[in-house]
């Protein structure tokens, strides 16, 4: 049968809100997940499970499918088994195309070629196990669940939702000190559901399985969608900009490589409809931010002073072993970094900027290499969640003009490279996008007025 990757089972307890999910792997054997979501209030969460369990039992199975990508990805298997239910077509369809989308990083690292051995087996008859009028009248509070990475980009969303007094409560997953250090900073009610990656997966990268890129946002997705149901918010709002479309390299199969595939739009109206057709219609899965260019979404974190000792949009702060920043909240060497300090400085003054940071990123010449990526004289675009090209080149054009910014070795050295954007060009960076999902209901349109108006 060749190397095979088996969905074994999960179980949940509401009365301490443990979910464990069981898989196992031909060559590396048992793996267990557990997520802990929170119990407030004695037994509210053991009778909203059982109100809605045939509701809130789908929405884990989606979360057990999609979690198995990070110990499937030690061999990457040639078949996929299942112990209990296989998803229904339309939830195969989406598990196929996020996880290849969601693997090809991975693959590309390791010289490997498109995964389209990666081929869900589905069952017809799964589209049946909810009624219609169960998906028709499942009764949501009108409040939102909003993802908080402690970045700009959701701090930006969170600050919009208080200015509209929505009532909203702050939502991650994971065990990260710096994420609950920057939602305090908001004033908001935090929901965190932990998440205990088994440790057998380490045994296993130790052992030479592959290790790599994963679509980490669709498994929070999955796990925003479970804590919807059963803490009773009717709207998940996440900030993934337009740019989160955009690819970084195109593999000779003629297929994209996108290292933000699970922020992309194609993925959000994926899960918005499986959410529709499997859950409820009364749930609605968006990005506040979907229709913004990064540089739109700068233009109004720069107003957000309050935030900026707090804030951090460099990954080194959440790997599983934990932060590696121990002497900031920023590494200043990563992709991540570089871009967001680019598209910053146009924004806020460079002491400003240079006190966030802790030095003067456009100062580093060690860092040279990965500014000519970011815009697009070498290589590809960096696999991190950075902007466009031309975002970055524009950043870049107004620091060259700029006096406060002179004198500086790494702009002078790109400077030579760098053609001036056109102001048609300008424009468009700065205009909203009709490809977004943000319902009319309640608040949420009005941020079409506030970004237009500043």
């Amino acid at each position: 049968m060749g190397s095979v990757f088996e969905f074994k089972s999960w179980q949940f307890d509401p009365v301490n809100g443990q979910l464990d999910l069981f898989y196992i792997d031909s060559k590396y054997g048992d793996f267990c997940e557990r997520f802990l979501f929170p119990v407030f209030e004695g037994e509210v969460l053991v009778e909203q499970y059982a109100k809605r369990k045939v509701v809130i039992d789908q929405a884990i199975e989606q979360l057990f499918w999609m979690v198995g990508v990070s110990y499937y990805k030690t061999q990457l298997a040639e078949s996929l088994v299942f112990q209990g239910n296989k998803p229904a077509p339309d939830q195969a369809q989406w598990l196929t195309q996020t996880w290849q989308s969601g693997l090809a990083e991975l693959a590309h690292q390791n010289d490997l070629p498109w995964l389209s051995h990666i081929v869900f087996p589905s069952d017809s008859s799964a589209a049946e196990l909810i009624a219609p009028q169960t998906l028709q009248s499942l009764s949501l509070r009108p409040r939102s669940l909003v993802a908080i990475g402690g970045g700009k980009d959701s701090l930006v969303s969170i600050e919009f939702l208080k200015r509209q007094k929505e009532d909203l409560c702050l939502f991650m997953v994971g065990n990260s000190e710096f994420i609950q250090e920057v939602a305090a900073q908001t004033g908001c009610e935090l929901l965190q559901v932990k998440r205990q990656v088994d440790t057998a997966l380490k045994i296993s990268n130790d052992a030479g399985a592959y290790n790599g890129h994963i679509p980490i946002t669709a498994i929070n997705s999955c796990v925003a969608a479970v804590a919807a149901l059963l803490y009773d918010f009717d709207a998940i709002v996440f900030s993934n900009e337009r740019s989160a479309d955009v690819g970084n390299v195109q593999i000779e199969s003629g297929q994209w490589v996108n290292h933000q595939y699970s922020k992309s739009f194609e993925f959000e109206q994926a899960f918005q409809e499986l959410i529709k057709n499997h859950l409820t219609k009364n749930l609605s899965y968006f990005s506040l931010l979907r229709p913004f260019s990064e540089l739109a979404i700068v233009k109004q974190f720069a107003k957000l002073t309050q935030y900026f000792p707090h804030f951090s949009s460099c990954n080194r702060n959440f790997h599983l072993a934990g932060s590696q920043n121990q002497l900031g909240h920023w590494c200043g060497q990563c992709p991540k970094c570089a871009f967001v300090f680019l598209v910053l400085a146009p924004f806020i003054p460079r002491a400003t900027l240079e006190g966030i940071f802790g030095k003067n990123l456009l100062s580093d010449k060690g860092l040279l290499p990965l500014y000519q990526e970011l815009l697009g004289l070498e290589g590809i675009k960096p696999f991190e969640c950075v902007g466009e090209v031309e975002e970055s080149q524009w950043a870049f054009n107004q620091l060259i003009a700029d006096p406060e910014w002179s004198g500086l070795e790494v702009l002078e050295i790109l400077a030579k490279h760098i053609v001036h954007s056109e102001i048609d060009d300008i424009k468009l960076l700065f205009e909203h996008s009709n490809k977004h999902q943000i319902p009319e209901k309640r608040c949420f349109q009005n941020i079409f007025d506030e970004f237009v108006a500043s």
